[in-house]
């Protein structure tokens, strides 16, 4: 499991956008799988941190989210990304493409949405009184007991308002 799956989604995003903002201040190759760096942070003095590509778990940062636990930081995914710089485009575009297909699921879920309310008018603007009446008590008595009571509190207060406006 490599380094990005195992930090959290703020992780991964504070990560990037440190790299972004180029907050990695020195990078020292170890071995083909072992990076160190010191990342600046909210502290006075940067963060060291240590990056293992192969085995994930022992990198470190000595910030105080990760320091002593087996934590991927912010910190960690930044120098990340500055070594591998293809995984952050890789990852912003992922983040793009998501954020448009929840923009697109949202938009057809409130057209869907719209059809439906759309639907229900023109159904109810062609019943007459006596239809809307059996409509009413059929679903009221079909329904859950909840939305039974609900309607009926709904009523009695809207009833109560009514006589409070006409008496006083």
């Amino acid at each position: 499991m490599g380094l990005m799956n195992m930090a959290n989604g703020a992780s991964l995003w504070r990560g990037y956008e440190y790299y972004q903002d180029k907050k990695v201040q020195a990078i020292e190759p170890i071995n083909e799988s072992q990076f160190r760096g010191s990342v600046a942070g909210s502290q006075a003095q940067p963060y060291d941190v240590l990056i293992d590509i192969e085995h994930p778990r022992k990198s470190h940062c000595n910030c105080p989210l990760a320091d002593g636990r087996r934590i991927i930081c912010k910190h960690m995914i930044a120098l990340y990304f500055t070594v591998f710089p293809q995984e952050a485009e890789n990852y912003y575009k992922e983040v793009i493409a998501y954020e448009e297909e929840q923009d697109r699921i949202r938009l057809e879920s409130e057209q869907i949405a719209q059809e439906q309310d759309n639907r229900l008018a023109a159904c109810i603007e062609r019943m007459n009184k006596q239809e809307l009446q059996e409509a009413l008590v059929r679903l009221l008595d079909e329904g859950p007991e909840w939305q039974y009571n609900r309607f009926i509190d709904m009523y009695v207060d809207r009833k109560r308002e009514i006589e409070e406006e006409y008496f006083d």
